[in-house]
Formats: structure tokens, C-alpha cells, sequence
């Protein structure tokens, strides 16, 4: 159960930086300005990435009431970036260099290691 909504958390975490980073295209060529903060109003891929951040962090408080931050924190850390870094190729077409690649895979390791634990 606790490893499925860690999972379930780390969906709506990526999901909502996707779409923060979708959003944050259309900000490219602009510089940093207050109106920012009106953004969300007027982005609806940055709205979504706020709301979906609100819900997984509601879900990642409800499993730290359940497991010790010590084990948490290390497993969700690391499975958001192997979420990111794998839907950010897939759905971005960002690239990958050998070194990440191999950092990947020790991120991986480390979560099954303290999982495991």
C-alpha cells in the first residue's frame, strides 16, 4: 500500500513538472517580471503543474505520517528524478550522455537499497 501511493505521489509530482515545463515555454523569451505571478491565470499548463504539486503534496505528508522521512525522502528524491529524467526524453526529446545514463542506474540502485532497508 505505502509503495503504491509513493508511486501514486511521484505520478502527480512529475506529471506536474511536465506541465510547468510545458507552460514555462511560452516564458521563454520574456525576462523575470512581477506579472509572473499572474501567470497560472493566464497559463493553463502552469496552473495544472500547481495543482498537481498541491495534490502530491497532500499524498507526500499522508505517507509521512506512515514511514520515517529518513526512508522517504531518499525513495521519492530518487524516483522523481528517474521519472523526469525518463519522461523528459520521451516526451521532450531531451538527450542523455553515458555518465547520466550510469548515474541513473546508481539512483536506482540506491532506491532499491533503501527500500529494501
Amino acid at each position: 500500500m505505502i509503495a503504491m501511493l509513493i508511486f501514486i505521489e511521484n505520478v502527480l509530482a512529475v506529471s506536474a513538472q511536465l506541465c510547468l515545463r510545458h507552460g514555462a515555454r511560452r516564458l521563454a523569451s520574456r525576462s523575470l517580471a512581477p506579472s509572473i505571478v499572474l501567470e497560472p491565470l493566464r497559463n493553463p499548463y502552469i496552473l495544472s503543474g500547481l495543482v498537481l504539486h498541491g495534490v502530491s503534496f497532500f499524498v507526500y505528508i499522508f505517507i509521512l505520517s506512515k514511514l520515517q522521512l529518513s526512508v522517504l525522502y531518499p525513495i521519492a528524491t530518487g524516483l522523481s528524478i528517474l521519472l523526469i529524467t525518463v519522461t523528459s526524453v520521451l516526451v521532450f526529446g531531451e538527450g542523455l550522455t553515458g555518465a547520466q545514463v550510469t548515474g541513473i542506474l546508481a539512483i536506482a540502485g540506491g532506491i532499491g537499497l533503501v527500500f529494501a532497508g
